[in-house]
């Protein structure tokens, strides 16, 4: 689906996300694919480093195109990066959603939002590391991806948590995310049932990382 920033901006806010608007996130001028971006999924990635929002905005080889569209900090910020196009699936696929469109080969960046998580990605542990993660990234993360499933579907539904991949699920060429996809499915499903609910949303997070801590189901 062809999102607006004014849609997008109203899911986040619906959803209660965290978020912090980086400056331009709406403009033209960053958009490599003019307004054509045709939303049907979320990627998830990792960072491999730290602090990497100025290399996402503006350090990247492809500035003033961005690197992803939003990117999690440690403490559960989401930086809102880029509401209209943005490079960072890179060359991968084709996939196919279950009841879905199939995307075709090497045309992630077009219809897949990308989110990056501030993380060295060495570990898949929800441990506070910068090796793995923080429990208020996995709630950010969940409750964007959850924001953004319900933005990219006409009307007042969701699509389902089946139209969330990895990184490493687009191409064999990344690691990222470390964590099952299935764990990151289920995590979604939560703030998908507590819409709007940010303290109950984050409670049952909480209690599903402290049983699988190691991002495993």
């Amino acid at each position: 689906m062809k999102v607006k920033t004014k849609r997008l901006a109203y899911k986040l806010k619906q959803y209660k996300v965290k978020t912090n608007y980086i400056k331009g996130w709406s403009s033209s001028a960053i958009d490599p694919y003019n307004g054509r971006s045709d939303f049907w999924g979320v990627l998830l990635h990792h960072t491999a480093g730290t602090n990497s929002l100025g290399w996402v905005v503006s350090g990247n080889p492809y500035a003033p195109v961005r690197a992803c569209h939003f990117l999690v900090d440690r403490d559960g910020t989401v930086n809102v990066v880029s509401g209209v196009g943005a490079y960072h699936a890179g060359k991968g696929g084709s996939w196919k959603f279950p009841k879905g469109p199939t995307i075709p080969k090497d045309q992630g960046n077009q219809h897949l939002y990308g989110i990056e998580i501030e993380s060295l990605g060495t570990s898949a542990k929800i441990d506070n590391s910068q090796k793995g993660m923080t429990l208020a990234q996995v709630v950010s993360t969940a409750t964007l991806s959850a924001a953004l499933l319900n933005a990219i579907r006409p009307g007042w539904r969701s699509h389902a948590t089946s139209r969330v991949i990895r990184h490493k699920d687009w191409t064999s060429r990344k690691s990222d995310v470390k964590q099952d996809l299935d764990w990151w499915r289920a995590v979604i499903r939560i703030a998908q049932k507590n819409k709007g609910n940010a303290a109950k949303t984050r409670s049952m997070i909480a209690e599903f990382v402290e049983a699988h801590p190691k991002g495993k189901l």
